[in-house]
């Protein structure tokens, strides 16, 4: 251990001697530096260090090094910033000239011909002739006779061309005024010339508009030959974003049945792309005498569906009648993969008939998950849809299915309750309120529209009772409803079909917001300062008639009735006023005959002191109620 210390300390003080000492001698000898030396020899090292900085600033040093290399490039930045950073006089700097807009645009206009004249090598002098004479076609003063002298002047210019100019945006608008000018026997040559073009048109942005004018101008054969160059070809247009929508309207507006059985056919094999079948109408008959095919087919339909599903181009009648007709007949399993794709395209459906009843198979067949995200997707759509022909039906579906009526209330109630009267006025948006307070009661609804909506009874993701159900809507609304009668009395009984509405909601309602209800209507009906004659009205009429009606079962309930509200405020004046209507008298006499003894009594009391004056009335009404009145005493 020793020994080891002393080497270890010999070693430190050889260190030491190297770093003090200078270099030795031949015969190892040190020698000795003052302090003088040290201090001359640190300044002589600085003064270099200065040198070699500046000298490497102003000539970099070419290494082989990388680290070299990068050092030399940073000097060399630095030497040019600084050149750069020089003072510029403001005299010195001269202004950018402005090119002039009109060349400018002249430049753009010339190379636009340029690129146009490469590209109808043939064609581009014709167009431009054609042009001119458009130009006076367009005329607002054109006659009909020039019109057609003009057309088949264009038409002898396009001959044989019309294959190049129809895909280019101007001259295909020349063709499209042709078209709707000409002769039909020149419209005939003009598809003829066009008919192998047929279906790249169809695709193409500007060529399509002279399909959708030969279908409008052209007679029911030349229909028939456009659609028919469709067949084969029929997925793929629908599953284009130019073409789809051309397809569509042929499908809706000129197709005849048989052409859309055949165009329908597409989606169910391959094989019906090259030969049609009369006997194949819908999806069923395809597999119908062969079960071996059935799985085939439906996985078929399935990938053309979702094919077009994936391109969000779900506003077809022709897609969503496949899409109803795969849905009635595929598995579970197929079936809800589908109703995840169309849950959040569930507004679209509600636009047209058969995508009403796409969307009511998602919420019948569809799980809670789905339910809510359809809620979520209709609820800033709700006033429309409810207010729309067939969108109407999908609310009433998901009142029928729905068992969390409390997110119901939140989503889809609160919606309605904004735009209550406005929705109650509309010959659609009525159903949806009469739903709720009186649901599938045959007085307001067909038996039409029960019996749609009973094919969702009995739905695997449903577990409530239909009549709780229908209880708790019920009651999440009838308050609001009574409500807004009491404060807009003069909406809610203005027009005949807001009448049944008002009627519905009376009859359902009980308890202090009934009776505030019934006050309303009573003060509102008693008003001397109202110009009209209210009672005289037949809407009116016919609802305080069923109201009346309707007091023995309040009665039964223990609740106030109506009548005994009314009779509260008829005074003497306003019975005089109403008894010079014939509808005013019937109106008392059913008072009289429904009301409970004690109302009754009260209003023969007050009868009794204008008996002269119903003595004086010649109506029918008037004799009716002066021959009860005797019966009375």
């Amino acid at each position: 251990m020793k020994r080891r210390e002393q080497e270890t300390l010999t070693k430190t003080k050889n260190k030491k001697v190297t770093k003090t000492s200078t270099k030795l001698n031949d015969d190892a000898v040190p020698k000795k530096v003052s302090v003088k030396d040290v201090q001359t020899k640190k300044k002589d090292k600085s003064d270099n260090t200065k040198k070699e900085k500046k000298v490497k600033f102003e000539k970099p040093l070419l290494e082989d090094s990388p680290k070299a290399r990068k050092n030399n490039l940073k000097d060399l930045r630095n030497l040019k910033n600084l050149k750069n950073k020089k003072k510029i006089n403001k005299d010195d700097i001269v202004p950018m000239q402005k090119e002039n807009w009109k060349d400018f645009k002249q430049k753009k206009k010339d190379l636009k011909e340029q690129r146009k004249e490469r590209k109808l090598t043939d064609v581009y002098e014709i167009s431009i002739r054609a042009k001119k004479i458009s130009e006076k076609l367009r005329r607002s003063d054109c006659s009909l006779v020039e019109k057609k002298k003009l057309s088949e002047e264009l038409h002898e210019l396009f001959k044989s061309h019309y294959n190049k100019v129809v895909f280019t945006h101007d001259t295909s608008r020349i063709i499209q005024l042709i078209i709707k000018n000409c002769e039909p026997n020149t419209l005939n040559a003009i598809f003829d010339e066009l008919k192998p073009s047929i279906v790249t048109m169809t695709q193409s942005k500007y060529a399509k508009n002279c399909v959708k004018v030969l279908l409008k101008k052209g007679s029911s054969e030349l229909r028939k030959n456009i659609i028919s160059e469709w067949y084969g070809n029929v997925i793929n247009l629908m599953s284009h974003i130019v073409s789809a929508p051309l397809i569509e309207l042929a499908y809706s507006t000129w197709a005849t049945n048989e052409e859309k059985i055949n165009l329908k056919q597409e989606f169910y094999a391959d094989l019906y792309k090259k030969c049609k079948d009369k006997n194949v109408k819908v999806l069923t008959d395809a597999f119908e005498n062969a079960d071996d095919m059935k799985s085939a087919i439906l996985s078929a339909v399935k990938t053309n569906i979702t094919r077009i599903l994936n391109k969000n181009l779900i506003n077809s009648v022709l897609l969503q009648t496949v899409i109803w007709e795969y849905l009635t007949n595929c598995s579970n399993t197929d079936r809800s993969e589908l109703i995840v794709m169309l849950r959040n395209v569930i507004v679209e459906l509600c636009k047209t008939k058969m995508g009403t009843k796409v969307a009511m198979l998602c919420i019948w067949h569809g799980t809670n998950k789905d339910r809510k995200i359809i809620m979520k997707a209709l609820k800033e759509n709700v006033k429309n849809i409810a207010m729309s022909e067939h969108g109407y039906m999908v609310l009433l579906a998901l009142f029928d299915s729905v068992d969390d009526t409390v997110l119901m209330k939140k989503i889809i109630l609160s919606e309605i309750q904004k735009d209550l009267t406005e929705i109650a006025f509309n010959e659609y948006g009525k159903h949806v309120i009469l739903y709720l307070v009186a649901r599938r009661d045959p007085h307001y609804f067909p038996p039409s529209i029960v019996k749609c909506l009973s094919q969702g009874d009995n739905n695997e993701s449903s577990k409530k009772p239909a009549n709780i159900r229908a209880k708790e809507l019920h009651e999440a609304v009838i308050d609001t409803y009574l409500e807004s009668i009491a404060s807009e009395t003069a909406n809610w009984l203005s027009k005949g079909p807001i009448i049944m509405v008002t009627l519905a909601i009376l009859k359902a309602g009980s308890g202090e917001k009934l009776n505030c209800a019934f006050k309303a209507i009573a003060s509102f009906l008693t008003n001397t300062e109202s110009e009209q004659d209210l009672i005289e009205n037949p809407g009116i009429h016919m609802i305080l008639k069923k109201l009346i009606q309707n007091d023995k079962n309040l009665e039964a309930k223990g609740e106030t009735t109506f009548g005994a509200t009314l009779i509260d405020r008829l005074t003497i004046n306003i019975l005089k006023q109403w008894i010079k209507f014939n509808r005013g008298c019937f109106l008392l006499i059913l008072l009289i005959e429904n009301e409970t003894k004690k109302v009754i009594n009260n209003l023969i009391l007050q009868l009794q002191k204008i008996l002269q004056n119903i003595e004086k009335e010649q109506t029918t009404g008037a004799s009716i109620l002066l021959g009860k009145l005797k019966e009375k005493k």
